[in-house]
């Protein structure tokens, strides 16, 4: 049997990369928190709140991390992670196991072959996530998550859907079209992903017309460092890789009876942060939201969409609903904070920067507390909100500090999370993004490995010392046990570890993480 053969998808794989698991990351858009503001800037209800015993799905959960984030600092949630590969679901129960989450089941559904018997079976959830799942698999999987939305999503209810996106993402089809036949002769894993690298590599040296500049290219070149291998193996190796216009995503939501909110992506909800006065003109005219959206990926770069749809939509008072929104703090980076949209970097004025950064360092605060204040008054409700969250100065709060009889469980349960992904996880992130659990942000905070290890280890700690001796301390536990580095590279850790300590541990304590 030739290398190809072995390699070849089984047949319940339905065309996709089955030996690899899929990199855990924690995307901070996937929080309830976060889509709270996206419908409060779009003017859309989601009938919701801290209080509110949220039951949440997310498809296509892979080994289980984003679920496992948004159970741990919510015990009055019930979470629920779908995926059809057995060794993903095995994985995530074995971390929900160890860091205690009772309120998260894990299931082995193949949507394609899920029947109406089944679906009746699982509750009727507030919030739907379908992350990195569209673009990926075929038609059959298609209609199982339609079929989702339509029997179980709650009216009022919302869904968030992710896909590579077209145009944006269509110079890519040739690249994902060469190097998917690649990857599967080559084998799987950190070999084939070499394997494809190279092909690409040889053939941008002869100045090919056809393969644009993109993320993609940037990382089979080695243009973009740090590519982790898996990724590119789940991105390319499908049978079923094919980007989508969002009309066409739109029409097939609209069978399922939910309707187009916005962008999960701040700045895209702006286009005066993106699009020129005459692409604006362009898209004022446009007849329909459809037409609208298809001109801004005319014009934008944009080859991947966040879309958020509702079940049912309702208008409500944007001033009402964004001036209740709470923020917290994430960084006390002092200086200049600018927002990255799709035209490039926006700064933000330096005077409601350092005003909001002032008000929030002592604690969380309303929006309509930060529009109060000296030099924030010339900001509109929904361009705070946006200056906030696309600068990451901020987050939005799910709950306060301190609040609820169920405080105490909910940040324990956060931090025996943290512990376990920090053993588990964090030496693989390698420079990719986890997250530290919390009930404050009711998700997490967006963090690196090493951030994530330093945070759980003082959660852990039940001493306070200075924090020059803290560095040095925590190196020391961080480092396997057995091996003595370099004097240069544990200067350079400890270093490292001093940076955090100062710029990180007050945001720590602040969203009750350490």
């Amino acid at each position: 049997m030739d290398r190809y053969q072995m390699n070849a998808p089984t047949d319940w794989s339905r065309g996709y990369p089955i030996r690899e698991s899929y990199p855990a990351r924690w995307h901070h858009f996937q929080s309830p928190a976060h889509l709270r503001a996206i419908c409060a800037v779009m003017g859309v209800a989601w009938d919701v709140g801290p209080e509110t015993p949220l039951s949440i799905a997310e498809v296509g959960c892979g080994t289980g991390y984003t679920a496992q984030m948004l159970a741990a600092g919510n015990p009055r949630w019930q979470v629920v992670g779908l995926d059809y590969n057995p060794a993903h679901i095995a994985q995530a129960r074995s971390v929900a196991a160890a860091a205690g989450l009772e309120n998260l089941r894990f299931l082995e559904a193949d949507l394609a072959e899920l029947g109406d018997s089944a679906l009746e079976q699982l509750p009727e959830f507030d919030l739907i996530t379908v992350h990195g799942v569209w673009s990926w698999v075929g038609d059959a999987v298609r209609d199982g998550i339609l079929r989702l939305l339509r029997r179980r999503l709650k009216a009022g209810g919302l869904a968030l859907i992710s896909y590579n996106a077209l145009p944006g993402a269509g110079g890519s089809l040739g690249l994902a079209r060469l190097v998917r036949p690649s990857m599967q002769h080559a084998g799987s894993g950190i070999g084939a992903v070499e394997h494809a690298s190279k092909l690409v590599q040889r053939l941008l040296a002869t100045e090919p017309q056809h393969v644009p500049v993109s993320a993609w290219r940037g990382m089979f070149s080695g243009e973009v460092s740090g590519t982790n291998a898996s990724y590119l193996l789940h991105e390319f190796q499908t049978e079923h890789w094919r980007p989508c216009f969002h009309a066409d995503v739109a029409s097939a939501m609209e069978s399922a009876q939910c309707q187009y909110v916005g962008s999960a992506t701040i700045d895209e909800n702006f286009p005066r942060m993106s699009l020129s006065d005459a692409q604006i003109e362009l898209w004022q005219e446009a007849p329909n939201a459809a037409e609208r959206e298809l001109i801004f990926d005319l014009c934008v770069p944009r080859m991947f969409r966040r879309d958020l749809y509702v079940r049912g939509l309702r208008r409500v008072s944007r001033v009402t609903e964004l001036n209740a929104l709470w923020f917290a703090l994430i960084t006390h980076r002092p200086g200049a904070a600018s927002l990255s949209a799709q035209a490039g970097l926006v700064q933000l004025p330096q005077p409601l920067v350092d005003a909001v950064r002032g008000a929030l360092v002592h604690a969380p605060q309303s929006i309509g507390a930060l529009r109060a204040l000296p030099g924030c008054n010339k900001a509109t409700p929904e361009e705070l909100v946006a200056f906030l969250m696309g600068s990451g100065l901020a987050m939005p709060v799910w709950r306060q500090p301190g609040s609820g009889t169920d405080w105490p469980q909910a940040v324990a349960a956060a931090r025996r999370l943290n512990a376990v992904a920090a053993g588990e996880l964090a030496p693989f992130g390698g420079s990719g993004q986890l997250g530290l659990a919390t009930p404050v942000l009711g998700g997490g905070l967006p963090v690196p490995a090493l951030e994530l290890i330093v945070a759980q280890l003082l959660a852990q700690s039940t001493c306070e010392p200075a924090a020059t001796e803290d560095a040095g301390a925590l190196m020391r536990r961080i480092l396997p046990k057995g091996q003595t580095p370099s004097p240069e590279v544990c200067a350079e850790l400890e270093s490292a570890i001093a940076a955090l300590l100062a710029e990180r541990r007050s945001v720590w304590r602040a969203l009750d993480i350490a």
